[in-house]
């Protein structure tokens, strides 16, 4: 699946419910003209009517067929996932529709397409970290939770000792939450401090990693349930600063259409997909 809505084959949807009506009502018509013509006939030639009747039906019928223009069923109900996940968007989103049959699942790599698809072509309802919807100015109407909270912590990691008094120096890495414009604002909230730091945005947890490796960042906001998975991946010695003010919002739904069906397929979406969200439940 692309990283955008999907287009239905109009080929593919059955022929309008009027379109046989009109036929069998136009093959009737047929039938008792061929019969009256026939009839004087039927004395020299009693078993060619019916062979007459059936070709020019068969015909008349396929030809309707032809040229009654298809039309579409009526559409899937649709969601959009932007989320942060060690997975890959593919997996992701066939993990996600391989559990919600009947909706139609698009998982965004970046935070640009995902805003981008969200407004050409409104899905019934787009799943993302509450920021994200915060920053599209949507309402989350389903939230998730981990453990009872809305929230999860995120880490500061660094290859170099870290204490609060060097917040305001440092460069940072961080998950693409929000608009470029907005990032260093937002991790300064995360970080308590009132100055806005110099941040670099990335769109993979791996990359965080790599902003560490190739010292382009001097430490990395990190969600705390990648923590092991993290430190697993590298060689490399890290120190880790858990700040009380680093809470991000878990992901959450907000809905544009379609709301009973959609909503009712995500609330029954199995514990192992809600893992990979990072939440446990919905409230």
């Amino acid at each position: 699946m692309s990283p955008c809505a999907r287009t239905k084959d109009p080929l593919a949807a059955p022929a309008r419910p009027g379109a046989f009506r009109h036929i069998l009502e136009v093959l009737a018509a047929w039938a008792r003209l061929v019969r009256a013509r026939c009839l004087p006939r039927r004395a020299i030639q009693p078993r060619r009517a019916p062979a007459v009747l059936l070709t020019a039906a068969l015909l008349l019928g396929s030809c309707l067929l032809l040229l009654s223009p298809p039309t579409t069923a009526g559409p899937d109900a649709t969601l959009y996932v932007y989320a942060v996940t060690p997975l890959r968007a593919r997996a992701l989103e066939q993990k996600i529709e391989d559990s919600m049959p009947g909706v139609d699942v698009t998982v965004f790599g970046k935070l640009s397409d995902f805003k981008t698809a969200l407004e050409a072509s409104p899905p019934s309802a787009a799943l993302s970290p509450r920021p994200v919807l915060a920053s599209l100015n949507r309402n989350a109407d389903l939230q998730g939770l981990k453990a009872g909270s809305d929230a999860e912590q995120y880490l500061l990691v660094s290859t170099r000792s870290l204490t609060r008094d060097m917040l305001l120096s440092l460069r940072y890495g961080m998950i693409d939450l929000v608009e470029r414009k907005a990032l260093p604002k937002f991790v300064a909230g995360l970080l308590g401090v009132s100055d806005a730091p110099e941040v670099r945005r990335v769109t993979k947890i791996e990359d965080l990693l790599q902003l560490l490796q190739f010292q382009t960042a001097d430490a990395v906001l990190l969600p705390e349930r990648f923590r092991a998975d993290f430190e697993s991946k590298s060689k490399m010695h890290f120190t880790m600063l858990s700040l009380s003010t680093a809470k991000v919002g878990l992901v959450a739904v907000t809905f544009l259409s379609d709301r009973q069906f959609i909503e009712g397929a995500i609330r029954k979406l199995p514990r192992h997909v809600l893992a990979d969200l990072g939440v446990d439940e919905w409230k």
